[in-house]
């Protein structure tokens, strides 16, 4: 079970975008931008997702963003935020950047993980250790912002999928049946295939 449910707390974030505040939820299309809730989210791979999410597309300008932040949230040591990202299903102009920010107190807003994903009929799941801010009051944000120079804002449907923060010794989440975790050796690049490393020796591979 999850210690807290971004999804199902996305009402209580206080949503922006460059425009300004943001209601939640917000119109399908708003140019200012808009974040939705998504019963069964459609993944880009065309499988429905059983679990909730939810659907966000930055301001419709070059470089946009939105942004949920979340209440202050107390983290304990092995906590993990876990999340399910793509674009939504049909979004063939969607190429952003997904980023977990954080701030402490009035500190500055700091940026935990970072990942760009484009609309190429596959996902990625989050699963990051947040150890280092055990015992802290978070306020953890939830940011999409569009990569400027690759396709349109307005195609920018971005989906946030299962995501939570798990206390350790959660269940991982699995896989809905119908979709393949596909991997694919694309090139040697460093230590290549044949090589001979000498033991006790370090490498990165």
């Amino acid at each position: 079970t999850a210690s807290y449910d971004f999804i199902a707390n996305a009402g209580s974030a206080a949503w922006s975008s460059g425009a300004g505040a943001l209601a939640f939820p917000g119109t399908d299309g708003d140019v200012k931008g808009f974040a939705l809730p998504a019963a069964n989210p459609q993944l880009e791979n065309g499988n429905a997702n059983p679990n909730p999410g939810l659907i966000v597309n930055p301001q419709h300008v070059a470089g946009g963003y939105i942004q949920g932040i979340f209440p202050a949230f107390t983290v304990q040591a092995g906590d993990r935020f876990q999340s399910l990202i793509n674009c939504a299903y049909n979004s063939p102009n969607c190429y952003v950047n997904f980023r977990l920010n954080y701030q402490i107190g009035s500190g500055p807003v700091q940026t935990l993980w970072s990942f760009n994903e484009r609309y190429e009929g596959l996902f990625y799941r989050v699963n990051l250790d947040l150890s280092s801010l055990a015992g802290q009051s978070v306020k953890f944000i939830l940011y999409v912002a569009d990569v400027s120079g690759h396709g349109t804002p307005a195609g920018d449907r971005a989906e946030w999928v299962e995501t939570r923060i798990a206390h350790a010794g959660a269940v991982p989440p699995i896989p809905p049946p119908s979709v393949c975790d596909r991997g694919l050796f694309v090139a040697d690049v460093t230590v290549p295939d044949g090589s001979t490393v000498t033991a006790g020796s370090a490498f990165t591979k």
